[in-house]
């Protein structure tokens, strides 16, 4: 099973991704 801190990390960086997609 993947730790929850490590999915919770990953759902940050993904979700920067697509905030600096949509603002650029």
């Amino acid at each position: 099973m993947i730790p929850i801190l490590m999915l919770v990390t990953i759902l940050m960086l993904v979700t920067l991704l697509i905030v600096t997609l949509i603002r650029s």
